[in-house]
């Protein structure tokens, strides 16, 4: 009867013993879960401030260069405007003017001195070629050894600038050592660039101003 009493008693320390053991490694096992739940939970709260900093100097440096680029893109936008609007007024004043207005305009443009006695053939397009031929003659005093109608920018290469009447007359000396270029869009590029903030002026009174105004 003893033995058994001993035997249970042995077995219930060893029982015990298993329950103490078992119940140290489950606190262990907590403790651990919970440093590694904890560093988990650190380590994304660093994810996010990282991403949320990283996303936050994106949007400023996005803002800092769309503030840098309006003033740009608005004075863009006031000199195209006002390109626009003077080719406008120049183009009414020329169908205004009338053709024979306009022969004369060019041909008022060249230097007679630079032509000094040269034989020249004439180019000429968007004029009527018979009064082309005699304006130059009356106007510049010359009398071309021919003349021939061509089309804006085949026989010399011409910038638009945008004016509807293309209209001009290219002058080539006969042995082809020189050319004068006598054309609307030479005398109006001329003016423009010349006069522009004198034209801004009087064509807006002044309301509207933009940057490299001459």
């Amino acid at each position: 009867m003893q033995e058994l009493r001993s035997t249970e008693i042995l077995d219930n320390e060893i029982r015990a013993e298993a329950r103490r053991k078992a119940e140290k490694v489950l606190k262990r096992a907590e403790e651990e879960c919970a440093q590694i739940l904890a560093g988990v939970d650190k380590r994304i709260e660093q994810a996010c401030a990282e991403k949320n900093e990283f996303y936050a100097k994106k949007l400023a440096a996005f803002e800092k260069d769309v503030t840098a680029s309006v003033p740009l893109e608005k004075q863009r936008m006031s000199v195209s405007f006002v390109q626009t609007e003077l080719i406008k007024a120049v183009n009414k004043y020329l169908e205004k003017l009338g053709e024979e207005k306009r022969l004369e305009l060019v041909l008022n443009s060249c230097d007679k001195a630079v032509l000094n006695g040269r034989q020249f053939n004439a180019y000429i397009y968007g004029f009527d070629k018979d009064k082309a031929g005699s304006k130059l003659e009356s106007v510049l005093g010359i009398k071309p050894a021919s003349i021939v109608q061509t089309e804006f920018s085949r026989t010399i290469i011409e910038d638009d600038i945008g004016l509807e009447k293309n209209e001009g007359i290219i002058l080539e000396t006969t042995d082809k050592s020189m050319r004068c270029r006598l054309t609307l869009t030479q005398v109006f590029a001329g003016i423009m660039d010349k006069y522009r903030a004198q034209l801004t002026q009087a064509l807006f009174d002044g309301n509207v101003a933009f940057g490299g105004a001459q």
